[in-house]
C-alpha cells in the first residue's frame, strides 16, 4: 500500500508541477457563430484594434493590436454585417464607416482544480482517470466598439465583457489541446458587432 501511495504521490508531483499560468488572450478568432443578424448596405474599414488592458505591457500591444486587427478584419468579412469591407487606402464614401475596436481585458488563467490533489490522493488517482477536474481555466475578456462615419462621427457604440469558468479534465480536448480564450474572444467580438450593428441607422 505504502508504495502504491508513492507512486500516485509521484504521479501528483508530476502532473502538478505547470502550477497556475497566466497569459493574454490573442484568439484565435473563430468562425463566424451565426449570420448577421442585421445587413448594412454601407462598406465598412476596421481600424488598427487598440489594446487597454491594464496587464499587457506596452512593448507587446503593437504586436497583439496587429494581430487582432487582421482576424477581426477576417471575420467582419465573413459575416455580411456589411454590404462590403475594405482597407486603407481606399477611401470612404459619404455613408461608409469605419470599425474602431478597443479591448480592455483579454486575461486567461489556469490554475489546478482545488480538489484535484486530495481527490487524487484519496482514490489512489482514480480521480485522474475517470476526468475528475485537473485544471480550471478562467477567462475575463472586455472591449467595446464605436462605428464613426468618415469624418469621425460617432454612430452607434457598444460595450460588452465575458467572464468565464470551467473544469478542464484529462479526457477533455481542452487538457490537450486548450483554446486559450479562443472562443470567448470570438463570443466578445460577435456581441459587439450584434449591438452595434443593431443601433446603427440606415444610410
Amino acid at each position: 500500500m505504502f508504495k502504491v501511495l508513492l507512486r500516485a504521490a509521484a504521479l501528483l508531483t508530476a502532473l502538478s508541477m505547470t502550477g497556475c499560468v497566466s497569459y493574454t488572450v490573442t484568439g484565435p478568432i473563430g468562425a463566424p457563430l451565426h449570420p448577421a443578424s442585421v445587413s448594412s448596405a454601407r462598406s465598412a474599414q476596421v481600424a488598427d484594434v487598440t489594446v487597454n488592458a491594464s496587464d499587457v505591457n506596452e512593448a507587446n500591444k503593437t504586436a497583439i493590436s496587429r494581430s487582432l486587427t487582421a482576424q477581426i478584419n477576417q471575420y467582419v468579412r465573413s459575416t455580411g454585417y456589411f454590404k462590403q469591407v475594405t482597407e486603407y487606402p481606399v477611401r470612404l464614401g459619404e455613408h461608409d464607416v469605419t470599425l474602431k475596436f478597443n479591448m480592455t481585458s483579454l486575461k486567461g488563467h489556469r490554475a489546478p482544480h482545488p480538489a484535484y490533489v486530495p481527490g487524487a490522493l484519496l482514490t489512489l488517482t482514480i480521480w485522474i482517470w475517470v476526468n475528475g477536474p485537473i485544471y480550471v481555466d478562467s477567462f475575463d475578456v472586455a472591449g467595446d466598439l464605436v462605428i464613426v462615419d468618415r469624418d469621425g462621427k460617432e454612430l452607434a457604440s457598444a460595450k460588452e465583457s465575458i467572464k468565464f469558468e470551467h473544469n478542464v479534465g484529462l479526457y477533455s480536448g481542452q487538457y490537450w489541446a486548450p483554446s486559450m480564450g479562443g472562443q470567448q474572444l470570438t463570443k466578445l467580438v460577435t456581441q459587439l458587432l450584434d449591438t452595434a450593428t443593431a443601433n446603427l441607422a440606415k444610410p
